[in-house]
């Protein structure tokens, strides 16, 4: 899934324009941006991801990312939090309002926790959500099923798809490294200060190419919520190009 999920990256905090017909590609992360957003982890966006169904071309891949910097081998010992109401909104006429939702809730902790989804059009838009009442069939943690109206989902741990030289980004921004210390040995070797004259003022002009780039993220895990739907359940017979962002909210 790896691999799939990088054609398509979608930065989490962007509202990202895609065709449903053509899908268009935009990049960013984010990744415990505050403290705040650290000591809640179960909150915490990292990617949203769209892209064709690999095996139905009628089908669309919507794809949540979350609970970032998961160590390797604690991934399925990770879990949703149940107080959380886990949403893609999708707008498909234009004007940036959601006009359908896939809400995911999940009961319990553990290996068997189990996942709810509903979906439909919302009862609340904007920052109020209310839960749609869930479909029949009730997912389990980390394992594949499939909802009574045919979409088919999984929610469980998955290595984090997002590449990211952080090495190299600390040299451009040494200021961005401060909670790490008053310096920082950059991809030179040299030992800088991580409280410059200029904060905003690059030390470097751009990331490492190809082959020299080091990706802090190998190996690392998030927790995904993956749903494979109809193109036509998201755009509605409107115009196939839609608007998709994701929001957790309690």
């Amino acid at each position: 899934m790896r691999g799939l999920l990088r054609k398509a990256a979608l930065g989490a905090a962007i509202l990202a324009a895609v065709s449903v017909v053509f899908l268009t590609r935009a990049r960013g992360s984010d990744h415990a941006d505050t403290p705040a957003i650290a000591a809640a982890p179960g909150t915490d966006l990292t990617d949203v991801f769209i892209f064709p169904s690999p095996t139905n071309n009628n089908n669309v891949v919507l794809v949540m990312c979350l609970h970032p910097l998961i160590p390797t081998g604690l991934g399925t010992s990770t879990f949703f939090d149940p107080t959380v109401l886990y949403q893609f909104k999708i707008d498909n006429v234009g004007d940036y309002v959601e006009h359908y939702v896939i809400q995911a809730k999940f009961v319990g902790t553990g290996a068997t926790q189990q996942v709810q989804i509903s979906s439909g059009t919302p009862s609340r838009t904007g920052t109020v959500t209310v839960q749609l009442p869930p479909d029949s069939v009730v997912g389990t943690y980390n394992t594949p099923f499939t909802t009574s109206n045919g979409m088919k989902v999984f929610a469980g741990p998955r290595e984090d798809p997002f590449f990211f030289d952080l090495i190299q980004f600390f040299t451009i921004l040494p200021d961005r490294a401060n909670p790490l210390g008053p310096t920082i040995t950059n991809t030179a070797g040299v030992s800088v200060s991580t409280t410059p004259a200029n904060p905003d003022m690059p030390m470097a002009s751009s990331f490492r190419p190809v082959g020299q780039a080091q990706d802090f993220l190998k190996g690392l895990n998030v927790l995904a919520i993956v749903v494979e739907v109809p193109k036509s359940q998201l755009s509605a017979g409107n115009s196939g190009k839609i608007n998709v962002w994701c929001t957790t909210s309690r």
